[in-house]
């Protein structure tokens, strides 16, 4: 299990004994899907329209896909090249593992989604990290990057806005990754834009294909319903690239699950018709109750953070309070031991920095109420504030 799941788990395990628990460790936000989105899906219960789709979706879904990604990153995808999964996560794995064999080596960049090493181990892959640095914005080292490739590297993962930092990449720092990329046209490159909807610091979301075409012929673009659209629990999520790889996901997902709901299918339909303005809503509110956190714990000493431009983390270190303890209690001796003695005190839940590859730091959602974001800062300092 994840470590970002078992803090959510020991969140609701408190909770269910009666303690009020903020999570703050949850990727998930506060919102309710569209209601158009919701009603969509009763509609479709209603009339009884829940029979198994095409394993690769619904074609009308996926052309909506197609043309969103056209209006979205100016990148042209036919239908036959669009599949639609149980949640990004499955697009991630039905990738790897029609892709990978036995020792081919995959570059993910730390800090990173606790899930991509754990999917490329169990595909059969050697997940290889490239890691970044605090004072230098996380920003991705291209020189370091060139050094990781060799004869095994089989995909390089990016995601923009970024799990854990909120960090979303500039045009520069792409167009370098880009430069190096075209030395190696044999390494694919998964774009993972799950979080391209809360980009807080420009009105499109910079994709590495949609800036160098060319890559597009070893490219898979993963996406989803889970953050933007409020749906995580609707489990929908879809991959774009070329045809060939396209059709070795479906044989994939064809034996392991079939199509993806079909209800939820029918209601992203109507997701993607969604107004701008939808999402400009969700980030003006999100700008906000990261303005709350920032403002809140940014006069305790020793909780440095980096500043988030997009999705709804903050990845602050928490160095300085390694080796001190509650009075009475054993040593913090490390960023796990840390989140477990500030849920199981204060009861709020945070995820560990190592859980992303970055020992020394937590991670904070902001995706929650304004209110439980206010409570759960101030249990925060008062725990840090104990500490001696």
């Amino acid at each position: 299990m994840s470590k970002t799941a078992e803090m959510a788990d020991l969140a609701l395990s408190l909770k269910e004994k009666g303690h009020k628990v903020i999570n703050m460790a949850s990727g998930e936000l506060s919102f309710k899907p569209d209601s158009t989105v919701r009603k969509e899906a009763c509609k479709v219960i209603n009339r009884g329209d829940t029979l198994y789709t095409q394993v690769a979706g619904l074609y009308q879904l996926r052309s909506l896909i197609s043309e969103k990604l056209k209006k979205d990153i100016k990148v042209d995808y036919k239908s036959d090249e669009i599949i639609v999964s149980n949640g990004g996560k499955q697009v991630i794995f039905n990738a790897l593992q029609s892709t990978i064999n036995q020792g081919d080596e995959v570059i993910i960049i730390s800090p990173y989604w606790v899930s991509y090493p754990e999917i490329i181990k169990l595909c059969g892959g050697k997940p290889k990290v490239l890691h970044t640095r605090r004072q230098e914005g996380f920003s991705i080292n291209t020189e370091n990057l060139e050094k990781l490739i060799t004869t095994k590297t089989k995909w390089l993962i990016l995601n923009s806005p970024t799990n854990p930092t909120g960090v979303v990449y500039s045009f520069e720092n792409l167009k370098k990754i880009i430069q190096v990329l075209i030395k190696y046209p044999n390494v694919w490159i998964l774009s993972d834009d799950i979080y391209e909807k809360l980009n807080f610091s420009s009105e499109n979301n910079l994709n590495i294909i949609s800036i160098e075409k060319k890559l597009k012929r070893r490219s898979l673009l993963v996406n989803g319903f889970s953050k933007g659209y409020c749906m995580t629990g609707w489990r929908l999520g879809y991959g774009a690239g070329p045809k060939i790889l396209i059709e070795a996901m479906k044989k994939i997902q064809s034996q392991s699950t079939s199509a993806a709901n079909t209800i939820a299918q029918n209601a992203a339909i109507k997701a993607l018709q969604l107004n701008e303005s939808y999402f400009e809503d969700i980030k003006s509110s999100l700008i906000k109750r990261r303005t709350i956190v920032t403002s809140a714990l940014s006069d305790l000493q020793g909780f440095s953070s980096n500043f988030s431009r997009g999705a709804f983390y903050l990845f602050p270190s928490i160095k300085a309070f390694l080796g001190k303890r509650v009075k009475g209690k054993e040593v913090i001796v490390d960023d796990t031991s840390f989140c477990l003695r500030l849920l199981s005190s204060e009861h709020v839940a945070v995820v560990p920095g190592s859980s992303f590859g970055n020992r020394g730091s937590i991670r904070i959602s902001y995706a929650l109420s304004e209110k439980d974001l206010r409570l759960g800062c101030k249990r925060i300092k008062d725990f840090c504030d104990r500490l001696v």
